[in-house]
């Protein structure tokens, strides 16, 4: 089944004009369209409605149309109910979605897209220069706030508190160490002292699209992790503009939740990739040990800041490794965030980005540029080398 996304963008686009009543910053269409084949599975969609009266409503009315109703979830943290729908036989993905959201104009619905790790290859020759490039003391910054996760599956034993979940589709990851790098370098280099980590997995594998997070498992993840309180949440995966996505992680702003993303691996000449290029989410991008940025890494004004992301030091249980790739460098800012605390008490990814700008050291073109954008993070002052 191939999706008709003309008319999903522009209802995406036309957000005022009653297509739903979520506030949305859908990308162009264009945009939209490039993305119509990166789905987890083209015969289902994903719902998301304010309340669970909406929820029933809903399915009074689509149920006799021939929408099967496959999983239904009061997401308490998020303040939304998701539903996961079948399409009618006779139906494409995107008269669907407009269908349903004709039928109860609350309701926000979108395709199950696919979202990737973003690792690239290393040298296997570098050192290990983050905490030194960020000017970051070596004896470690007590962290502020607990820090969550959304990655793939961990393997090995966890060398401080991690709390892990699975949120996954029921086939676990093949690429399984990226998840088990990302929280190693939470745990291991040595920015933060003990920090309290709570893991979602939400990668599983896909036939044709490898190690895959889905939407509704992405969402079921950052829910379990409001409900958890947990205020500053790094997501190393990325991929194409989502409405559920969007409104998901707007909901989790407004409730505080400051969200750090990978501006993407697909090459200087593409965009940044969602969920990065929400405005609720802060994008960051990858540099090496000379501040040059990374040459797979995309570019667009959407970038925000630069952190070490290539040939970056991670120490496993096992071995040290290293590893590549903005999925590695949106850490850096994540730690950043949780060992400030006038940064975690701040309540919207605006006012995050107002204030690491300030501190932020300047690359490429004066000002904030669609390279490095504000430039390069450094350690909060009392973290200071």
């Amino acid at each position: 089944m191939r999706f008709r996304f003309m008319g999903l963008a522009l209802c995406a686009a036309a957000v005022l004009s009653g297509c739903q009543a979520a506030r949305l910053n859908p990308p162009e269409d264009r945009a939209i369209s490039a993305d119509q084949d990166v789905v987890v599975d083209d015969a289902e969609l994903v719902v998301v409605t304010p309340s669970p009266t909406a929820a029933r409503s809903l399915l009074t009315k689509a149920v006799p149309l021939g929408y099967q109703l496959i999983a239904r979830e009061n997401l308490e943290g998020l303040s939304l109910t998701m539903l996961t729908l079948k399409i009618p036989a006779n139906q494409d993905g995107a008269s669907a979605i407009r269908e349903l959201e004709q039928l109860e104009p609350s309701v926000t619905a979108g395709v199950n897209h696919a979202y990737t790790p973003q690792r690239g290859s290393s040298s296997q020759s570098a050192r290990e220069y983050a905490p030194q490039l960020m000017q970051w003391s070596q004896s470690g910054c007590l962290p502020q706030s607990s820090i969550g996760v959304l990655d793939s599956r961990l393997t090995g034993p966890a060398r401080v508190k991690t709390i892990t979940a699975d949120f996954s589709r029921g086939q676990g990851s093949e690429e399984a160490l990226h998840g088990t790098q990302v929280v190693s370098l939470f745990q291991l280099s040595g920015l933060l002292k003990t920090p309290r980590i709570y893991h979602a997995d939400v990668v599983s594998a896909h036939a044709t699209l490898g190690d895959t997070a889905s939407v509704d498992s992405m969402v079921r993840g950052l829910n379990w992790l409001m409900t958890r309180n947990v205020k500053v949440i790094n997501i190393s995966l990325a991929g194409p503009y989502n409405k559920i996505i969007d409104r998901a992680f707007a909901n989790a702003e407004r409730k505080g939740a400051i969200m750090i993303a990978p501006a993407g691996n697909s090459g200087p000449g593409q965009n940044v990739l969602y969920p990065a290029a929400l405005g609720s989410t802060i994008a960051v991008t990858a540099i090496d040990a000379d501040k040059r940025v990374y040459r797979k890494a995309v570019r667009g004004q959407k970038i925000d800041f630069s952190a070490p992301g290539v040939d970056v030091s991670v120490r496993l249980p096992s071995q040290d490794v290293y590893v590549t790739g903005t999925s590695f460098a949106a850490p850096f800012v994540t730690m950043r965030i949780a060992a400030d605390p006038r940064l975690v008490s701040m309540r919207s990814a605006a006012s995050v980005k107002r204030a690491l700008a300030r501190s932020a050291t300047d690359l490429g073109a004066d000002g904030h540029d669609p390279v490095y954008g504000f430039g390069l993070i450094s350690a909060p002052a009392a973290c200071r080398a």
